[in-house]
């Protein structure tokens, strides 16, 4: 095995500061405190150790920019509203052309959880990011309601004209172990029948305009941002009622009557004289709605900051709540906590505590309310357990934890012997406010402080930043199981941030494991303990989109539902014979989607099948593999490569990844018979028949040590692809190289052994880009037609001479004799992060590479164009009356060009058309229906997948957005 010398670390920091990351010094972690002296918290403090545990349900941790920047309409956009007759055949340069939605395909993101919708084993599935669905017991989805349709019952109208396209509501989720002080919710969402006709609804608050700053009208209020409190029909999901708060914080329903906290102070647009309130409110049903039949309200009478901990049903027609009054220079913190009749909202009790109320639990069998107390930081880190009478509301402390913060508690059964037990998760932190320990406390339910047992989960060995946390407790039938976040990895782009993995851990009544699921198979937060038949299952919703239902019993999985989240990646291509191309597609999920191209374009989706694979989809690639005559289908599952029948989605053969990251798949006839092959380059090259069993293989030559191989590409019976050592980015003598390989027996023709450009810093080559990287078409002006691209990384213009921290990386362009690998044009474009595609027009070469342009002709006649839209990829199209159209993604949505903008000369130059979707960047341009105009089909982007791909290099990439993420189709005129 070749062992790689290591760059200095200036040489990497360069790199990282090209990929969008800085390098920093991470301080080594500490043991937690164990003195017993208080400790105490400054504000900055507090707020930094609550964004380092908390799971970030928005997705605004890791925001790049919430600035006005990020929305622009959704309009069609042109230069000219004149037009030209589409059927004359001819049309000028600067004819603009209109991008029209047909039809829309909104994505699931956010984090999700479950809850029971019926006893026919239904269930609703609640996104943080804005969508709610009812799913039947088989997972099948019965009604979805997205970002879209909610925002049309609200009828939200933007204050600023630019701002158009609407963010993503937040539905209150999570929670923040630090203060009760924040933007999160345990209490966001609820069941119950309101209408009357046996089936639960679901009420849920939804912030809207707040984050990012988006103002807008609704009828029946002034308020320009708050929360929307919505009431959706459980049978049909229809809105039946909804109201906008300044700031619903808890929604819950009681004996039939819906509970709303509203906490005015979380809403910078709050009248000033508003004050936090439990509103009560009973309905009447008719037609499709529902009316306020009678309403209470429970009003604080303070202006003051104050919001709601934890509402909780007491029983026998009463309802539980607290009320925390924040700490200020002049008056003291408390929690209140009040008993209330649900009927008229009569106090029947209320009693107040020096500890802020988090959470409220009802003991039935010892006729008490336990509730989770927590002190204000800056007067100490600690929280207590502690019982409040239901007949008289004495309370009692019964447990206390100083240095310690509380993430989570539960009353059930969860230990050996008679009565419930209560539950507390508890996370230790260091020196440098990052959680190094997460501790579950099991105590017995009768005097609330014998500890019964323990368990205690130790930041990962390799995370020198926040470990994980658990965020939900739940106990059945001596049982505990827990759901919490995974750090494995977390400084890595496998689970960047903790943003991919998370845990979920059923224990037994005495603290051992009974079995454990963890990675991408679970939820950092939510879980649903439910009956299923004769058995109890666990249900929850992984990061990456995937309902996974586990037996208790034994943790084995019965199920798995993808839901349909951020579609990145797509082809156009006909499956069901209709001569007409359709739409398959897949992203985050385990899904993959195919879709009629006809009824996209009509703006009625119809779905010709649905199928699962093995992961996240990183690749989607089509032929023929069996020679039925129809396309295939052939998808980079993460894990593996999955081969599906283009006709129905039935796997065809599942090709195992060997324990590396399959990023991407090639669907070619290698050996001419007819039949397509599976080409998956990752860290050797190997070729497989449509029914997986394996052709060749390709390795690098022996002492090249850890190699990860480019897409490749097939042209002159000859396959060619690149390789590069992992981590090259990072090396001081990274393998470079590539060949062209005998397509049918895998067997070396020629090497490329590649020599770094004159300007390259150091005179090497540091890397080879791996995504649409190799090229080769006939219409190259090169080598006869039978020319090959390769794409290197160098570094160059470094700003201090000789100094290569100062240097940037660089793709080097190399055009090749396909037949003979003799370099025939060389040349030096810009970063590899920036390389989009490569493409050919009226027989020159054209590389693609963020809005810049660079032409290769024949003669070595070079030209350079740029535009102004942040384009990532395109290609030849055909517009209107048969118009060669340029069609690409750009950031945040799709645009169109007239060819005329690759000979100019000229930068910045302006699309013929253009659509601007916040969350668009990847898209398939295909006749769909027929009419021989291309539709364009808005996709999202594949962070994730991108950002590992960049690791195989030694570099990350980061890139956010806060849009609602969709698939829209678009026709041009």
């Amino acid at each position: 095995m070749r062992t790689n010398s290591s760059r200095r670390a200036l040489r990497l920091a360069s790199f990282l500061a090209v990929a969008g990351l800085a390098m920093t010094a991470a301080p080594h972690a500490l043991a937690a405190d164990s003195a017993t002296e208080a400790q105490t918290l400054t504000s900055n403090q507090a707020k930094k150790l609550a964004e380092n545990s908390m799971v970030d349900v928005y997705g605004d941790n890791a925001s790049t920019s919430t600035d006005d920047s990020d929305s622009s309409s959704t309009d069609s956009s042109s230069t000219d509203s004149s037009s030209t007759d589409a059927t004359s055949g001819t049309t000028a340069a600067d004819t603009p052309v209109t991008f029209t939605a047909k039809s829309t395909l909104e994505g699931v993101r956010g984090t999700g959880a479950t809850v029971a919708a019926g006893s026919d084993g239904s269930y609703f599935t609640v996104h943080s990011l804005g969508n709610i669905q009812l799913h039947k017991a088989d997972g099948s989805t019965a009604w979805a309601r997205t970002n879209t349709s909610l925002y049309a019952d609200w009828q939200v109208s933007p204050l600023r004209v630019y701002q158009k396209e609407p963010y993503a509501a937040h539905i209150l989720m999570g929670y923040n172990a630090v203060s009760p002080y924040s933007p999160y919710s345990d209490q966001g969402y609820d069941t119950g029948d309101l209408t009357g006709d046996g089936t639960p609804d679901i009420v849920f608050s939804a912030s809207v305009g707040s984050s990012p700053y988006r103002p807008f009208t609704s009828p029946g209020s002034s308020l320009t941002t708050g929360t929307f409190v919505t009431v959706l029909d459980g049978k049909t999901g229809k809105t039946v009622w909804s109201k906008l708060y300044s700031y619903a914080t808890n929604v819950k329903i009681v004996d039939g009557t819906l509970l709303v906290a509203n906490t005015p102070r979380q809403n910078q647009n709050a009248p000033a004289a508003e004050t936090a309130t439990l509103t009560g409110i009973r309905f009447s049903y008719a037609d499709g709605a529902l009316t306020p039949a009678s309403t209470w309200t429970y009003d604080t009478r303070t202006t003051a900051a104050a919001t709601w901990g934890a509402i909780e049903d007491a029983g026998d027609g009463k309802v539980a709540a607290v009320w925390d009054l924040r700490k200020t220079s002049t008056t003291a913190g408390r929690g209140r906590t009040v008993v209330l009749d649900t009927a008229d909202g009569s106090v029947s009790w209320q009693t107040d505590s020096e500890l802020y109320g988090r959470q409220l639990h009802l003991d039935a069998s010892r006729k008490r309310l336990v509730a989770l107390e927590q002190a204000d930081t800056s007067d100490d880190v600690k929280y207590e357990v502690a019982a409040y009478a239901l007949d008289s509301g004495e309370r009692t402390t019964l447990d206390s934890r100083s240095n310690v913060l509380p993430t989570a508690m539960t009353v059930g059964d969860a230990a050996k012997g008679g009565g419930d037990e209560y539950a507390v998760s508890e996370s230790t932190y260091d020196s440098n406010l990052s959680v190094d320990s997460s501790t579950i406390r099991v105590l017995d339910g009768g005097d609330g402080n014998t500890v019964r047992w323990t368990y205690t989960t130790k930041r990962d060995a390799d995370n020198s930043g926040f470990g994980p946390c658990t965020w939900s407790l739940t106990a059945v039938g001596g049982k505990l199981v827990a759901s919490a976040q995974d750090d494995t990895a977390i400084d890595t782009a496998d689970n960047a941030g903790g943003g991919r993995y998370g845990s979920l851990t059923a224990f037994t009544d005495s603290g051992k494991v009974s079995w454990r699921h963890d990675g991408v198979t679970a939820s950092p937060m939510y879980q649903q303990v439910y009956k299923s038949g004769g058995s109890t299952d666990v249900r929850t919703v992984d990061l990456e989109q995937n309902i996974r239902e586990y037996g208790l019993g034994n943790g084995s999985q019965k199920s798995l539902t993808p839901l349909q989240g951020e579609l990145n990646y797509g082809q156009a291509v006909d499956l069901d014979g209709d001569k007409k191309k359709d739409v398959v597609v897949g992203g985050t999920s385990h899904g993959v989607w195919a879709y009629d191209g006809t009824s996209l374009v009509k703006g009625a989706p119809k779905k010709l099948w649905q199928a699962s694979v093995t992961g996240a989809v990183h690749s989607i690639e089509t032929g023929d593999v069996n020679g039925d005559g129809t396309a295939d289908v052939a998808v980079a599952a993460d894990t593996a490569t999955v081969v599906l029948d283009g006709r129905n989605g039935k796997t065809l053969a599942t090709i195992d990844g060997k324990g590396q990251y399959v990023r991407s798949a090639t669907v070619k006839d290698v050996d001419g018979d007819g039949k397509a092959e599976v080409l998956v380059p990752t860290d050797a090259l190997r070729v497989y028949r449509g029914n997986g069993k394996q052709l060749w293989t390709y390795s690098a030559p022996a002492g090249s040590g850890d190699v990860v191989f480019s897409d490749p590409t097939v042209a002159d019976g000859q396959v060619y692809v690149q390789y590069t050592s992992k981590n090259s980015l990072a090396l001081d003598d990274a393998v470079v190289n590539g060949v062209a390989l005998n397509a049918a027996k895998g067997t070396v023709k020629w090497t490329a052994d590649p020599k770094a450009p004159a300007q390259a810093a150091d005179s090497n080559l540091t890397g080879a880009v791996l995504d649409r990287a190799v090229y080769a078409s006939p219409d190259i002006p090169y080598a006869d037609g039978h020319a090959v691209v390769y794409t290197w990384i160098a570094l160059a213009d470094p700003t201090v001479a000789g100094d290569l921290s100062t240097a940037s990386a660089r793709t080097v362009v190399e055009i090749r004799d396909g037949r003979t690998g003799e370099v025939l044009h060389q040349d030096l474009n810009g970063s590899p992060w920036s390389h989009g595609n490569y493409f050919t027009d009226d027989h020159v070469l054209y590389h693609m590479g963020f809005g810049v342009i660079n032409g290769y002709g024949a003669d070595g006649k070079e030209t350079y164009a740029s535009v102004v839209q942040p384009l990532r990829r395109l290609d030849v199209g055909t517009g209107p009356g048969g118009r060669k159209l340029l069609i690409g993604g750009v950031e945040g949505g799709a645009a169109a060009f007239d060819p005329s903008i690759l000979t100019t000369g000229y930068s910045f130059q302006s699309a013929a058309g253009s659509v601007t979707l916040i969350g668009g960047r990847n898209y398939i341009a295909g006749d769909l229906d027929g009419d021989g105009v291309d539709d364009v089909v808005s996709l999202n982007f594949d962070r994730s997948g991108n950002d590992r791909m960049a690791q195989l290099l030694g570099s990350r990439i980061t890139d956010s957005d806060n849009g609602i993420h969709q698939m829209t189709t678009f026709t041009l005129s």
